[in-house]
């Protein structure tokens, strides 16, 4: 519907046909879609009057929300919605003049956006696209925001410090050092073919019998000319003078003292970096799981997680700022702190689907090309996917509120024998699919799902949900609920992980949770909806509702058989 990015299009689809279909505008405003009503059309008393063509009103809130969207992602905003309003009334339409709105956007916030028309509903909606700016932009008021999920926040010094370089796809680590091959550390290189030898591929194995001027280069981490990069530097030669690279120490408990510490200086990055693994490894408890699972034993921290967690730390920190990557083993809590906050349009809430990007594309790919990572260096999917199969918390991962730093924590332990039961009996490559994954992952705690509540958590559109939800029906791991367009579990891991459901607990607060969220979802639960959900008998199920009317928390209205329902009691 618009000439834009697909990102955006998809995102303007979605809101039409969800509003459409009766479904409120807020589920639908996000990272790259804003709603805006037009001023000019509300009158004494919010009465609907006929609006102006040329409101300065609407030029600068729209401006405001271009440029929120300009230092992020990108975006469009969708002039001619009530977001107060559902389904198809929310669409109430402006008169304004398109190519007077995008030249008073230039006038306003210095940057350039596209405005077209289109017809919804019967109303003459203007979408306004936004693309991401390589400059910070100001709103009108003379300060600097983004956008982050549904809101702009204010931009902080740091942030602004290095959004021209982030912007400007300018790579630290491909910059020529002072280095040559014949600078490099003998112990760094073996590392290096150590990691190739490790990978177990034919190619990366006779990589590793090449010469250091070849190794370096095929790894490009080196010019013809044999001069190192800085990637090639900071992996591979010992320079005087520089501070530790990783910073990592052992506790045998949180709050404990420190056992054992990691933090030389000088030493290149890629004999550290594996002295850390090694660290970890060895203190990372090992468990024998029982016949019938595929894998004979198992880590307390997935071995792919917490690598993949060291491995971003490398590639994503700004290592133009000062200050080691610190690495903190708590017991079985991994936490990784490094440098640098998230990219532009980059959050918690979108970091395991944000685009392969680093600032360090160069150091990125030699990682890559030792098999230490996935392309770009990203592999925050792995993280959750290999957490999940474990029945592990997924993981954390936060930025610092002053923008100068990322925090990644696992949280280990002995992994979930039911869980991985069900997640082995998967078929291919539904085990593997971190969507899924995630899914399962809440039907651990609640007992439905629907499209809506799994997009953020999946961190993909609407739609996307569905479709994740569809490819978990085919796999069997769930069946449609009593509700229409909740999701339950499937009997058979259902019954695989009764002892961990809650909802499939006997007790009065058990039931009075599960109570609470299927009101939370339709506003009424009838007694077949907890004998679906709770797989309990119809006896169970009376019992539980009457409790719940007893408690107080419950009103009961209709006639005895299944024209009984139940609400939340009004007090």
């Amino acid at each position: 519907m618009v000439e834009s990015s697909d990102a955006f299009a998809a995102a303007l689809d979605e809101l039409v046909d969800g509003v459409l279909g009766g479904g409120q505008v807020d589920p639908h405003e996000g990272q790259v879609l804003d709603c805006k009503e037009d001023p000019s059309r509300r009158g004494v008393g919010g009465a609907l009057e006929p609006g102006q063509k040329q409101s300065e009103a609407l030029a600068k809130t729209v401006a405001d929300a271009a440029a929120c969207f300009a230092n992020a992602d990108g975006g469009v905003v969708v002039v001619g919605v009530d977001d107060k309003a559902t389904g198809p009334l929310a669409f109430v339409g402006t008169p304004c003049d398109t190519a007077w709105l995008q030249n008073r956007i230039r006038q306003l916030v210095n940057i350039e956006v596209q405005a077209t028309e289109v017809t919804v509903a019967g109303h003459r909606i203007v979408t306004v696209t936004v693309e991401p700016s390589s400059i910070p932009v100001a709103d009108i008021s003379g300060k600097y925001r983004r956008r982050q999920g549904r809101d702009c926040q204010a931009m902080t010094g740091a942030e602004l410090g290095q959004f021209s370089v982030d912007r400007s796809g300018t790579d630290w680590s491909s910059a020529p050092s002072s280095a040559t091959f014949a600078d490099t550390d003998p112990s760094a290189m073996l590392q290096l073919r150590e990691w190739l030898r490790q990978s177990g591929e034919a190619s990366r194995e006779e990589l590793a019998t090449r010469d250091d001027r070849a190794l370096l280069h095929q790894l490009g981490l080196s010019a013809p000319d044999g001069k190192l990069n800085r990637a090639g530097e900071l992996l591979c030669v010992k320079l005087p003078g520089r501070g530790p690279l990783i910073d990592f120490i052992f506790r045998p408990a949180p709050g404990a003292d420190t056992e054992f510490r990691i933090d030389p200086s000088e030493v290149p990055l890629a004999i550290v970096l594996a002295e850390v693994e090694a660290a970890i490894n060895s203190r990372n408890p090992v468990f024998i799981l029982p016949t019938g699972l595929t894998v004979g034993q198992i880590r307390a921290l997935p071995e792919l997680a917490l690598r993949e967690a060291l491995v971003n730390a490398v590639a994503h920190r700004d290592w133009a700022a000062p200050g080691p990557i610190r690495v903190q083993l708590e017991g079985t809590m991994l936490t990784v702190t490094n440098p640098g906050g998230f990219l532009p349009g980059v959050t918690a809430e979108t970091v395991i689907t944000a685009p392969p990007r680093t600032r360090n594309s160069q150091l990125a790919r030699a990682l890559r090309g030792l098999r230490l990572a996935e392309s770009e260096g990203i592999g925050v999917d792995r993280m959750y996917r290999e957490t999940v199969r474990q029945g592990l918390p997924t993981p954390d991962i936060e930025e610092f509120p002053d923008g100068r730093g990322v925090r990644c924590v696992l949280v280990g332990g002995p992994p979930d024998m039911a869980v991985m039961g069900v997640v082995s009996n998967l078929p291919h490559p539904a085990g593997q699919d971190v969507d899924i994954l995630l899914l399962l992952h809440r039907l651990l705690t609640v007992a439905t799902v629907n499209a809506t509540q799994l997009a953020p958590i999946i961190q993909k559109s609407h739609a996307q949900a569905v479709a994740a939800i569809e490819r978990a029906l085919e796999a069997g791991l769930i069946v449609m609920s009593s509700q229409v367009s909740y999701y339950r579990l499937a009997d058979d891991p259902r019954q695989a992980l009764a002892k961990k459901l809650p909802y499939m607990r006997r007790t009065e607060a058990d039931y009075a949770k599960v109570i609470g969220d299927l009101l939370a979802a339709s506003g009424e639960i009838r007694a077949r909806d907890l004998i679906d959900i709770c797989g309990i008998k119809p006896v169970r199920a009376s019992q539980a509702l009457s409790q719940a009317v007893d408690s107080g928390l419950l009103e009961r209205h209709g006639e005895l058989g299944a024209g009984v329902y139940y609400t939340l009691k009004v007090h």
